[in-house]
């Protein structure tokens, strides 16, 4: 064979050149396909991780830890029921009330950051689990006298919350409505879960420990303030909200009571909140010293006694008529 064909056949290729295009398409729809399922895993199994009593155990936020105390009452007699946002979680003391009234007491209060996302689905829940009872204490910090919107954000505390127990329909769309902070939420769980964690349940233990022993209080770590941790923001209350909430819970049986939190006496907006609320609130909007707040809204184990006994005082002479 002539040197020149020889070569020719060399060069030709062993294989008909239709089928690289093909395995090159193969293989950038396998990529693509990876790029795709990875975070679609990712974002089910922080789902799963949510809902696993071990992240409730070992992620480092103590209010997230004990966002289930509502949904462990069954059947628990609780003849005072405290809901509102963190200035009644962390600001209304049952020991205190029971003390004075004689009647059981739970606090099941949620951070305003669930609040806004979930609103009162904690009380209702508890309420389809246990009878009613005789007082139903609302108690919100002066800006929550309107109801918060979540303006597109998932807060964790709130989803977490649906996540775990309200995984529904109406779950789902609202997932679906906001893929962006769904994916966020998502990098939360598995970042707390995964990295920022403890290895322990030190903190969960402490904290459950204290919400058992005192029904659903929790004070927040970290001593008194020496100073205004910041203003208060300003928000109009809305008197629908209010009037709403009366209405829908008060029953034959059961007494609504709302109360606004003590104020601190270094906020400035103290003169328009005292007017706005006056016909909205059950009680004199109050001003406490500084030191008994160990956060902005958030309360010292004495600020708590102090304002649980002025709740437990008003419940006492409401029953001695």
């Amino acid at each position: 064979m002539p040197a020149v064909l020889q070569d020719v056949e060399e060069l030709q290729p062993s294989e008909p050149c239709s089928t690289r295009p093909e395995r090159t398409s193969r293989r950038y729809f396998y990529y693509s396909l990876t790029l795709a399922i990875v975070p679609l895993v990712a974002v089910l199994a922080s789902f799963l991780i949510a809902r696993s009593s071990w992240y409730l155990r070992h992620q480092r936020n103590s209010y997230l830890a004990i966002s289930d105390y509502p949904f462990t009452l069954k059947n628990a007699g609780c003849e005072v029921i405290i809901y509102g946002d963190s200035s009644a979680l962390t600001g209304v003391s049952p020991p205190v009330i029971e003390a004075t009234t004689h009647l059981r007491t739970c606090n099941i209060a949620q951070p305003n950051t669930a609040l806004a996302i979930v609103g009162t689905f904690a009380l209702d829940s508890y309420l389809q689990n246990n009878a009613p009872p005789k007082f139903l204490i609302f108690q919100f910090t002066a800006p929550d006298f309107a109801p918060r919107d979540a303006k597109g954000r998932l807060y964790e505390e709130g989803a977490l919350q649906l996540t775990r127990h309200k995984l529904d329909l109406d779950t789902f769309i609202l997932f679906a409505r906001h893929p962006v902070q769904t994916l966020e939420f998502s990098e939360f769980i598995l970042r707390t879960a995964l990295v920022d964690r403890y290895w322990s349940t030190f903190g969960y233990d402490l904290a459950w420990a204290q919400v058992r022993t005192s029904h659903g209080l929790f004070t927040a770590p970290g001593g008194p303030l020496k100073s205004c941790a910041g203003d208060l923001e300003v928000r109009p209350p809305e008197t629908g909200y209010i009037a709403a909430l009366r209405s829908k819970y008060s029953r034959p049986g059961t007494r609504v009571l709302i109360y606004s939190a003590p104020f601190p006496e270094c906020d400035p907006s103290y003169d328009y909140y005292s007017e706005k609320l006056a016909s909205l609130a059950d009680n004199r909007l109050r001003r406490f010293p500084i030191h008994m707040f160990n956060e902005q809204n958030h309360f010292t184990l004495e600020g708590a006694a102090l304002n649980s006994s002025s709740i437990g005082a008003d419940i006492a002479k409401i029953l001695s008529q």
